[in-house]
Parts: C-alpha cells; structure tokens; sequence
C-alpha cells in the first residue's frame, strides 16, 4: 500500500534554508510563522534535478505563444519544487499551464478588463469553444479496459494507467511540425536546448497570446485524458468564468466580499481545473469513485484553500495598490474593522485550520483506496497526485520568498486604461 507521508519534521533547517537562498520580501515574510505551525510546510522542498533544461524550455516556450514572463516570476521554480520526484516532461507542462494561469488571472485582477463583465464573460465563451471543437481521436487514449486486466474495476470508476499521444495526420507529417509542436516533444534526455537556433511562431492573426497558449496546452493535454476528465476541465474552466465575473462585478459596484463568501469565490478564481491538471501532468486519471468522494473533495479544495490564501498575505499590499478588493487579508480586514497586522493574523490561523484539514484528508486516503477496490496501479496513481497535493504549500512558499511578482517595486501595477491589457476595455467597463 502506497505511503503518503504527512508527519511533522523540525523546522530549523527550513528557516535556515529560507534565510540563506533570499531575503525574502516583507508580505511573503509574514507567511513563516505558519512554518512552525503546519506540517506540510515544514520540511524543505527538493528542486527538481533538471530544473535548469525546464527553465530553459519554459522560456523558449513562453516567446513563441507571445506571454511576457519577467524571469524573476519564476514559475519553473514553483513546478519543480511541486514536482520534484517526478518526469521532467510532466514538470514542464504543469510550468507551462501555471505561466499562463498567471497570466491569465492578472487580465482580471490588475488591468481594465477586470471590471469589464462582458469582457471576461466573452474571453471565457472562447476558451470553452475551443475545448468544445478540439477534436481529440480515439486512439488518443488508452482504453479503460486496460486497466481493467491489470487488475483494476471496470466501469465508470476506472482509471486509465498509460497515455498514447495521437499519430498526426499524414499532412502534418508531410509538412513537419511546428514550433510550438515541436517544444512539446519530450525533452532530450543530454544537454540544452539551443535558444539561438529556434525562431518564435507566428501567433495567428487576430488571436491573443493567452488564447495561443490556451489552445496549444489544451492541444497537448487533452488527448492524454478520458472524456470524463476533460468535462471536469470544462467544468472548472466554467466555474473560474463566473467567479471572475463576479469579481468585475463587484468591482463595478465597490462592493467588498463578506468574509462567507469570499472562500468560495477565491476557490473559483484560482481556477479550480489547475488541481485537476495534476492528473495528465503525471499521466494517470483517478478513478471516479475516489474522485467523488468528501474525503478527495476535502483534499482538493482544501489544497487550493491553504495555497489561494497564502497568495493572498503575500499579495496584498500589491493588489491594495492597483485598488482591488478581492483578497482575503482585506476582506477580513473590513469585515472586522482590523488593522493590517491583526488581518493578516487572522488569515494566517485560516491557513493553519485548512492545512489541517488537507493533512487529515491525506491520512484517510489508504483506507479509501481499500474500501474503492482500487488496485495496487490504481492506489499508486493517486497516491502520486495526493503526494503533489501535499507538496504545493510548502512549494508555493518557497517560490512566494523567492519570486519578485508581488513585490510592489517591481510591480507592473496598471491603472484604468493603460494600453497593456490583453482583453482591452473599450468604453465604459462599468
């Protein structure tokens, strides 16, 4: 039976470490009290071994769909800590999908379109198009059944164990891959990968960089996955359209969040569909039983809780100054009549009660894996995306003290109207 580890280790060497690789900045400080406090943060996070070649292909890649990612962001950094145990293809395209979250999120949250209803409202009908005319062929996926005779369940609770990639049609064949096809190959098993030798794909005409990367990431994802899965994906991708909506409404309105509120709707804008992404990164599928049940719920949810609202301590002086209501320091801050300090306090015994909860979700996932049927495959593959769940908080904080994204002097804080939005928001937005 598969071992998830979530005993509590000593913290000296974390702090130490911490101390050593950065002087962090003052929001994410405030964050290392919940070192002594939570266990899944306490122990040190592995880099990945070939994090070198992944920051390297996150780069390449990054130029050719048209994102501009300041390299102190440091996206790779947080992928290869969450990631460190596993394949280097697996940690590149979940650094790769976190980029363009990021992206993505701060078309919402820093620019105009974000209080632009119709705007969000329009970008996410488009993405949801796409994933809905993606043709994905049959044999781009391992048949249930073979699971099935290595000994797991058959039926809808079935998990598939392997992936084939779909053959491409004799013309691409013919004509040769794209650029952007041709970063999506596994990474060479020696050396870099020339920057000098590969030119930017042209993005197409009238098609925004974060649709571009959208699409070429669903294009590699998708045919991994069994069509419950990228349902699940759709799902997700709905719920982050109507959270982010509400956002721009509320911003439209100057209405802050109520404190009952306001977890649900940071889940929605975390993008919920970024846990579910852990699954084809790694190349398994839990089975729907295990998926469905409170306890994998808790997990989940409670993973992207503790991660969304550390985000939140380190981010709020930044999203304070670009006059954005939606973060859980300043909503607990006007819901009690708090000041700072005390609010990011409060928020901090938050995080500390939600890790709790995540780590006892872990614990009871040997029992379920029993009590599903699962098979030994079948409890491996989840104990693996159960593993990287537990990993992300201490992984997102590392990468919080190290990333210069929240620091306000380095902060591509835009007022209303700057040029620079993706989604620009013409008229009057609210």
């Amino acid at each position: 039976m598969p071992v998830i580890d979530t005993t509590t280790r000593t913290t000296g060497e974390a702090e130490t470490r911490l101390s050593r690789e950065r002087t962090p900045s003052v929001a994410a400080a405030l964050l290392l009290p919940l070192v002594d406090r939570i266990p899944v943060m306490a122990a040190p996070c592995r880099m990945h071994a070939s994090i070198d070649r992944i920051t390297v292909s996150l780069a390449e890649w990054t130029r050719e769909v048209g994102l501009e990612t300041p390299a102190p962001a440091r996206f790779d950094r947080m992928a290869g800590r969450a990631f460190a145990g596993f394949g280097t293809d697996s940690t590149l395209l979940f650094a790769k999908w976190l980029t363009w979250l990021f992206h993505f999120d701060d078309e919402w949250d820093e620019k105009p379109a974000g209080r632009a209803a119709g705007i969000v409202e329009a970008a996410f009908a488009r993405l949801a198009r796409h994933t809905a005319e993606t043709a994905v062929p049959c044999g781009g996926a391992v048949q249930e059944t073979q699971d099935a005779r290595a000994g797991g369940r058959t039926g809808a609770g079935t998990a598939r164990t392997a992936t084939v990639r779909p053959k491409p049609p004799a013309s691409v064949q013919a004509r040769g891959s794209s650029p952007l096809q041709a970063r999506n190959r596994p990474l060479q098993p020696k050396g870099l990968p020339g920057l000098q030798a590969r030119a930017a794909a042209p993005r197409p005409e009238g098609v925004l960089p974060v649709e571009v990367a959208f699409r070429d990431l669903w294009g590699v994802t998708a045919p991994r996955m069994s069509p419950r899965w990228r349902e699940r994906f759709t799902r997700g991708l709905a719920a982050q359209g109507v959270a982010c909506r509400t956002e721009a409404e509320n911003r439209c309105a100057g209405r802050v969040p109520s404190v009952a509120e306001y977890p649900a709707l940071r889940r929605g804008t975390a993008g919920p569909y970024l846990f579910d992404l852990v699954e084809p990164c790694l190349g398994v599928e839990v089975p729907a039983e295990l998926r469905e049940s409170p306890a994998w719920r808790t997990l989940v949810d409670a993973c992207n809780d503790v991660t969304a609202w550390c985000n939140d301590v380190a981010s709020h002086h930044k999203e304070r100054a670009n006059g954005d209501v939606h973060n859980y320091v300043t909503v607990a801050a006007h819901a009690f009549g708090l000041s700072d300090t005390e609010a990011v306090g409060w928020v901090n015994d938050r995080i500390a009660e939600r890790a709790e909860d995540l780590r006892a979700a872990a614990r009871r996932m040997p029992g379920l894996f029993d009590e599903f049927g699962l098979s030994p495959v079948q409890a491996r593959n989840a104990s693996k995306v159960a593993c990287a769940f537990l990993a992300a908080p201490r992984a997102q904080l590392e990468w919080l003290l190290e990333s210069s994204r929240y620091d306000l002097t380095s902060s591509a804080c835009l007022k209303a109207g700057d040029s620079n939005s993706t989604y620009p928001a013409r008229g009057k937005t609210c």
